[in-house]
């Protein structure tokens, strides 16, 4: 975990691959456990996947927690991100819509792609677009337009494009560590006090695919 920016009201990072940002289990050096011990209280707002790495918000205020919420459910915040998968998706780049089943109650660990209008099913959207290929993978940019739970991970999954490393959603193989090849990369989104436009990237992990990926202009493809 590396904090990218920090003031009185918000503080994002880039979360390591494994790192869990909360727990159930009182002691864990969680994400939000360690910045509470140098920051003191903060609010989640939003969250990744215990094996994704990337860029998270946090609101250190109930004001800012406040905005930032109503920025996330009103669908302002821009986040994108960049994922290796094992096969070519439907097209160059697309859209994909699906209705997701979430089992209800909490330690839901697994979702499910459904039919429309089933019981406890929500839709999902994400847009996406290949950026480059390595020997074995597809690089592919994603911007969620919905916020579900494992939502790119099972989307992409149900396209028959599995995420390196992601066994859960159908990978061959794991990935040292227990991390996944999906990092989130770009976050945007009006500062809770100011309304100033926010604006951060991510480093890639230090790793031969994001490595060439990134030597092959991956990052360079529309980022506007």
């Amino acid at each position: 975990m590396t904090p990218v920016y920090v003031d009185e009201q918000i503080i994002v990072i880039n979360k390591t691959a494994g790192q869990a940002v909360q727990s159930a289990r009182p002691g864990d050096e969680t994400v939000t456990a360690m910045l509470e011990k140098e920051y003191g209280k903060i609010g989640i707002v939003h969250r990744l996947d215990s094996p994704v790495s990337g860029l998270i918000v946090f609101a250190r205020t109930k004001k800012a927690a406040a905005g930032l919420s109503r920025q996330f459910s009103e669908h302002l915040v821009r986040k994108r991100y960049l994922c290796a998968v094992d096969s070519a998706p439907p097209s160059e780049e697309g859209v994909l819509k699906n209705f997701m089943r979430i089992p209800p109650g909490t330690g839901v660990n697994k979702v499910y792609i459904a039919e429309e209008g089933g019981k406890n099913t929500r839709e999902a959207v994400l847009e996406y677009k290949t950026v480059y290929r390595t020997e074995k993978y597809y690089i592919l940019m994603i911007e969620l337009k919905t916020g579900r739970k494992h939502q790119i991970r099972a989307q992409l999954a149900a396209a028959g494009c599995h995420i390196k490393g992601d066994v859960k959603y159908g990978a061959r193989r794991g990935n040292p560590g227990g991390g996944i090849h999906l990092h989130a990369w770009s976050l945007e989104f009006a500062h809770p006090a100011t309304g100033k436009k926010m604006s951060f990237t991510a480093p890639l992990p230090d790793d031969p695919i994001w490595n060439a990926a990134a030597a092959g202009g991956a990052l360079s493809a529309d980022t506007d």
